[in-house]
């Protein structure tokens, strides 16, 4: 078989694994909860704002969060591009993009760990090149992870419609694109935990490592975000982001949100280059391991 048929053949398998196993209901009902407490908290965002500036205090309400954005991201342009944005739709990517990576690890922490404990990864490297398990592992974490973001915001969205906080049009376009922030960043997470699964035959070793992992990433974006906003209280002058700043994925959502094509297109390709490096550097770990 050609690679391309190998990679969909443990795709399609791993996502019929996560779907029909008990992991699959528990991560259907937690998909649930998540849009019904997503909708909770983005229409409370939206009726808050409104109700503290009133229906007939639109252009206040625009400039009041161009200033927020601006002072939370530092990019002005960005402010002003994102400050006409409804609250909630902008609400429902923060919210994806921050549960992402928890969902990612939980569901994604067993996916070679949990085979290479049972052996079962045998039958596969019989059958397949590595590399291709490997990455056929990594695409179906990447396009599960990827469906549970899309229900959520759906149903999320379809809240925010009934109750008059986004138009069709808005919900088309933002919504898109917002899921597509969502979608590439979720892929940087997944290669990681892929990644760390291969490395462990032990899954709740590699569970304990991801977050581990993860929570030093988070660490790493949440100190440059507080760094840089100090800087801009003491001098008024917002800095660019720390280079350890780009080790956290979610720390791209203002890049790939940019009005500037050439931002949108950087942001595009370190993650997507880091996605391909990891998976690399997996694949050559994997192919080394004593099955």
């Amino acid at each position: 078989m050609s690679p391309t048929v190998e990679i969909r053949l443990v795709l399609a398998r791993e996502l019929r694994r996560s779907l029909r196993s008990a992991k699959g209901i528990a991560l259907g009902a937690l998909t649930l909860l998540g849009a019904f407490v997503t909708s909770l908290i983005c229409a409370w965002v939206e009726g808050s704002n409104r109700s503290q500036l009133g229906a007939e205090s639109s252009q206040a309400f625009v400039e009041l969060k161009r200033e927020a954005i601006e002072k939370a991201t530092g990019d002005p342009s960005f402010a002003a591009y994102a400050a006409s944005i409804p609250s909630s739709l902008l609400a429902f990517l923060k919210v994806t993009i921050w549960i992402t990576p928890l969902l990612v690890a939980l569901v994604g922490f067993d996916s070679i760990s949990g085979e290479l404990q049972q052996r079962t990864v045998r039958f596969w490297a019989l059958r397949t090149r590595r590399w291709s398990y490997f990455t056929g592992k990594l695409l179906g974490l990447w396009t599960l992870v990827a469906i549970v973001t899309l229900t959520v915001n759906l149903l999320a969205a379809a809240v925010a419609l009934e109750k008059g906080y986004v138009s069709v049009r808005e919900l088309f376009v933002w919504g898109a694109r917002f899921w597509f922030v969502a979608f590439v960043i979720s892929g940087a997470w997944a290669a990681i935990a892929t990644f760390i699964s291969a490395c462990f035959v032990t899954p709740i070793v590699a569970l304990l490592t991801t977050f581990a992992v993860f929570f030093a990433l988070w660490l790493a974006g949440l100190g440059g975000f507080v760094g840089r906003l100090k800087d801009a209280s003491a001098t008024g002058i917002v800095k660019d982001m720390s280079w350890y700043e780009y080790l956290y994925p979610n720390a791209y959502d203002t890049l790939l949100l940019s009005s500037e094509l050439t931002r949108v297109l950087m942001a595009l390709g370190i993650l997507m280059a880091s996605i391909a490096l990891i998976a690399a550097l997996g694949s050559a770990l994997f192919e080394r391991r004593d099955l």
